[in-house]
């Protein structure tokens, strides 16, 4: 069932060609952007000339919370990555209670693939080896992970409860289900804690108390899943930005790996009943992962199974840049509706439907422009 999805996603992404057109404008580290900055490309294979960067409007100062949601199945890591998860609670596989130490608490952090618990200066992860990450039991083994304490021995860095926790072999199998709220909460709900109960087959239930993240305002206009699985997306920019010290660009590359017409770069994102899923395709072989998009349009975008038949030079070129470049990553997106260049008898055609412009843009620096198209459902 797993690989019948992911084949799916793939097939469909394959299905989508289209030319790279324009630059676009893009979003800086604090999302604003120099006027009368030029593109400098230095690639042999992009057809794109010095372009005009236009200026955008800085992040708002609005602080937003997580609203009082009920997760389904499908998004219940999406809703748990916007709160911050403590433990405060362990039971045996026998429903007994077990100590923890509270004067170093351990704490949880949600990825698409992945959960990473930290606990002073110890560190663990624990990577989902399948295409479906929890609730579905899938996982791996507890992996510890380099230490972000500086200039501290290992042997004073205390060795922590986390390890104690787990099964000291095999590869664990996971439940995340959301438990009742604790009581006397305040009234406000969107403060209110809420609670995320991690349950080890044959082992440990860890309970966890959340916090919302307090998050800033996103820019551009709303997005959320239904959103972005309800298009297809095609790639019509791609550029790597150069910053200053203060977080402004001051020049971009186009990436000219992706500026080869034979091999066209779509995104389609996937909602089933118990996953969320991206898939990147460079017209051969196609690349993604479970995804979360966080309510200040974090986009988190995990690892997972990938397609191997044979590209060419070119193509392999393409798809391990695309790679290197979505898994496992985090960007910002913002969208932005584009003017209509229909006729007005055009415009009552059934089929019309707005057009976006989607950035997403990398911590790492790159901006990809997407373009939305109607999604071709078999």
């Amino acid at each position: 069932m797993i690989l019948n999805r992911l084949t799916l996603s793939l097939l469909l992404a394959i299905s989508l060609p289209a030319a790279l057109v324009g630059c676009h404008s893009s979003l800086a580290k604090d999302n604003s952007i120099p006027t009368n900055s030029m593109v400098n490309s230095s690639s042999t294979s992009a057809p794109i000339t010095s372009q005009l960067i236009i200026k955008t409007e800085k992040l708002e100062e609005e602080i937003v919370v997580v609203a009082n949601e009920t997760a389904t199945e499908a998004t219940t890591l999406q809703w748990a990555s916007n709160y911050h998860w403590q433990l405060t609670q362990v039971k045996d596989k026998k429903n007994n209670a077990i100590n923890i130490d509270t004067d170093t608490p351990i704490t949880l952090e949600i990825a698409p693939s992945s959960l990473s618990l930290s606990q002073g200066c110890q560190h663990f992860s624990i990577d989902f080896g399948w295409m479906d990450a929890p609730p579905f039991e899938y996982g791996s083994d507890l992996r510890k992970k380099p230490s972000d304490c500086k200039n501290i021995p290992n042997d004073k860095m205390g060795k922590g409860d986390i390890e104690a926790l787990f099964p000291k072999n095999g590869i664990l199998k996971l439940g995340i289900t959301l438990s009742a709220v604790a009581k006397n909460e305040p009234d406000n709900t969107q403060m209110a804690p809420k609670n995320l109960m991690v349950k080890i087959e044959n082992g440990n239930t860890l309970i966890f108390t959340g916090k919302p993240i307090a998050f800033r305002k996103p820019t551009g206009l709303p997005i959320d899943n239904a959103l972005l699985e309800r298009y297809d997306w095609q790639l019509k920019s791609a550029v790597r930005n150069t910053f200053d010290e203060n977080g402004k660009i001051i020049s971009r590359q186009s990436i000219g790996h992706f500026y080869h017409p034979e091999f066209p770069a779509s995104l389609i994102f996937r909602g089933y009943d118990d996953s969320q899923y991206a898939s990147f395709n460079s017209n051969c072989n196609g690349v993604g992962g479970p995804y979360i998009l966080m309510t200040d349009h974090i986009l988190l975008v995990g690892s997972g199974m990938q397609t191997v038949m044979g590209c060419g030079v070119t193509g392999n070129r393409i798809e391990n840049e695309l790679s290197k470049l979505v898994s496992n990553s985090k960007s910002t997106l913002s969208l932005s509706l584009q003017p209509s260049s229909l006729s007005e008898a055009q415009s009552k055609n059934q089929n019309d439907f707005p057009r976006y412009d989607l950035l997403q843009t990398f911590d790492s620096g790159e901006t990809l422009v997407w373009q939305n198209e109607i999604k071709d459902t078999p």
